[in-house]
C-alpha cells in the first residue's frame, strides 16, 4: 500500500473526533442534550402553516357548498321527473282508444285542473278535484297519482294523519310509479307526527326496496340526521 493511501486513511480516522469537538463548541458541555431537547420540542408556527390552515378551511367550506348545490340539483331532477311522468301518463290516456272517449278526455282535463290547483298551493281545491276524479271512476293508471297528490295536498295543509292514510294507500297498489315517493312521504308524515321509529323504517324501505329511485339519497340524508 502507498504512503498516499496511508495518509488518506489517517484523515478519515480523525473525522469522528473532529465532529465531536465541533459539537461541544457549538452546543457547550453538560447541558447540550437538554438544550437540543428543548429546541426540538419547541412548537414552530410559521406563516406557511397558517396559510395551509386557511386554505384547508376554504376547501372544506367549498366542499360543503358543492354538496348543498348537488342536493338542490337532485331535488330539481326529481321534480322534473315527476312532471315528465304525469305528462307521459296524460298523453297515453288521451291517445289510447277507449269505449267512452268523452269521459276519458274529461278525466284527463280534470286531472290537469287539479294539478294546476296543487301547483298554485290551492290544496283544498286540489283535494276536491282529485276526489271527484276518483269518485267518477278514473282509470287505474291515474288513480294512484290522484291518491298520491291528495296525500301531498293534505301534507301541504299540515294534515299529516290524512296525508299518511293516502300515501299508505298508494304504497299498497300492485303496480304504481309513485310507490317510492309514497313510502318516502310516509316517512315524512311519521316524522312530523313524532313517530321516529316508523319514520326510520319508511326511509330504510326506500333505500332497500327502491335502490334506483332518486329519493334514495334523500332518504339516506334523513336517516343520517336521525342517528
Amino acid at each position: 500500500m502507498s504512503s498516499h493511501s496511508h495518509y488518506l486513511r489517517g484523515i478519515v480516522g480523525l473525522l469522528p473526533a473532529a465532529v465531536v469537538i465541533l459539537s461541544l463548541v457549538v452546543f457547550g458541555c453538560g447541558s447540550s442534550e437538554e438544550s437540543m431537547e428543548e429546541w426540538e420540542s419547541a412548537p414552530a408556527v410559521s406563516a406557511s402553516s397558517i396559510l395551509e390552515y386557511r386554505v384547508d378551511s376554504l376547501q372544506n367550506e367549498n366542499r360543503r357548498m358543492r354538496e348543498q348545490l348537488d342536493a338542490v340539483a337532485a331535488e330539481n331532477r326529481n321534480l322534473t321527473a315527476r312532471n315528465a311522468e304525469v305528462e307521459t301518463k296524460l298523453a297515453e290516456a288521451m291517445a289510447a282508444p277507449k269505449v267512452e272517449a268523452p269521459v276519458a278526455v274529461s278525466g284527463a282535463s280534470g286531472y290537469e285542473s287539479a294539478m294546476s290547483k296543487f301547483n298554485a298551493r290551492d290544496y283544498e281545491g286540489a283535494i276536491a278535484g282529485y276526489e271527484a276524479l276518483l269518485n267518477a271512476g278514473i282509470e287505474e293508471g291515474l288513480a294512484d297519482n290522484c291518491r298520491y297528490w291528495i296525500g301531498e295536498s293534505h301534507y301541504g295543509l299540515r294534515q299529516y294523519s290524512e296525508a299518511l292514510k293516502n300515501f299508505q294507500m298508494v304504497s299498497e297498489f300492485k303496480r304504481s310509479g309513485k310507490k317510492a315517493d309514497a313510502v318516502f312521504m310516509i316517512g315524512n308524515c311519521q316524522s312530523a307526527l313524532g313517530n321516529k321509529a316508523a319514520a326510520k323504517e319508511a326511509y330504510e324501505k326506500v333505500v332497500s326496496d327502491f335502490p334506483t329511485s332518486p329519493l334514495v339519497e334523500k332518504a339516506r340524508a334523513k336517516l343520517s340526521k336521525m342517528n
